[in-house]
């Protein structure tokens, strides 16, 4: 599994992966951003079984424990199913939702 960087504006991210296997034949992306400021926002968790691929990529633009935020908008799997696992990685972030996603953690 691999995830594409494309800078799509200053400072903001598009990390996406591509996964074959989902909606066949055609296949389904996912897309987390990453927004790099004073306090990095990482928007979207993407599934627990792309943190690696996502961290990886995240890696690549800047180091993982510097990520402050990490939101999503709406709680499912493919939006906040690495949310811990972010956590972890990032000790200084902080997830940025409503309460019910908070609660979740």
């Amino acid at each position: 599994m691999n995830t594409r960087i494309d800078e799509i504006a200053d400072g903001l991210y598009r990390l996406s992966t591509f996964v074959p296997a989902i909606a066949a034949p055609a296949g389904f992306t996912f897309n987390q951003f990453l927004i790099v400021a004073d306090e990095p926002l990482l928007f979207h968790c993407g599934l627990r079984a792309m943190f690696a691929s996502v961290s990886e990529a995240v890696g690549r633009v800047l180091p993982i424990d510097r990520l402050r935020w990490i939101a999503f908008g709406h709680v499912e799997a493919d939006e906040c199913g690495a949310m811990n696992d972010w956590l972890a990685a990032a000790p200084a972030a902080t997830v940025a939702h409503g309460a019910l996603a908070a609660w979740c953690r």
